[in-house]
């Protein structure tokens, strides 16, 4: 048995990561990714989709107001940001709720659950692939999905990387931002220790930016500032005094 699945969210990069989950599945089909909330309705009223994976904040259409809308339509996973809403989703009887970024074993055993409500056999999981699924490492420079296109930025162009809730923004020394669907904790496994360092649950900087340490803020190139959590301090002042940083 396989389940005919339709993608509904607004980023077209999250969009493009939860069809790559689906194609990892062979119990799964993917008929379509939409943009909003009515677009998908079109394909849900053939009858012919068994699985939603639905946003919740979209523009037109909410994903909660389309739950409501849905009847008896296809199974649901929730896609979002934003934790808050858990409680009010399963009112309307969605399958899961999935926090972004959304691994591909959460994702999977999100999927697994209801295949083996349907006593689909499972297929088990494919094996992790050498790479993340949003970020590739090598020797100096990464790849990063952006903009609907894959973009490549070397290490040394990094001055800081800041959270921007499900997403991650990098910003290079030539005053380039590029936003892409990350996680804080990925983008520190990622980036070699050797230059880059967590200061801020918030903020991770590349220590060859810092131009002074002042009280418990960081002054990175002419004019850009960033915050040095009181817990990381001792720490940051000992990689920097170990990197010879202190004369």
């Amino acid at each position: 048995m396989i389940l005919r699945c339709v993608v509904v969210d607004d980023e077209a990069i999250a969009r493009s990561l939860l069809a790559d989950y689906v194609s990892k599945i062979p119990e799964l089909e993917l008929v379509a990714t939409c943009a909003t909330a009515l677009e998908a309705m079109s394909h849900i009223r053939t009858g012919k989709v068994d699985l939603l994976f639905l946003d919740i904040e979209m523009p037109e259409i909410t994903g909660i107001d389309f739950l409501k809308s849905l009847g008896d339509g296809p199974q649901v996973i929730l896609t979002t940001a934003y934790s808050e809403y858990a409680i009010q989703s399963y009112e309307y009887g969605v399958a899961d709720y999935l926090l972004k970024p959304i691994e591909f074993n959460r994702f999977y055993k999100s999927v697994n659950r209801i295949l083996a409500n349907r006593n689909v056999p499972v297929t088990p999981a494919p094996a992790p692939s050498a790479a993340p699924a949003e970020a590739e490492k090598t020797d100096d420079f990464l790849f990063v999905k952006a903009d609907n296109k894959v973009i490549k930025v070397n290490y040394a162009d990094i001055e800081y990387i800041t959270s921007k809730g499900a997403y991650v923004q990098i910003v290079t020394a030539s005053g380039k931002k590029i936003m892409t669907l990350q996680s804080m904790n990925k983008m520190e496994e990622i980036l070699p220790a050797t230059t880059f360092f967590r200061v801020h649950r918030s903020h991770i900087i590349n220590i060859s930016f810092v131009n002074a340490i002042e009280g418990n803020t960081l002054r990175l190139g002419d004019d850009m500032m960033i915050s040095l959590s009181k817990s990381k301090r001792e720490d940051f002042i000992q990689r920097i005094d170990k990197a010879n940083l202190l004369g």
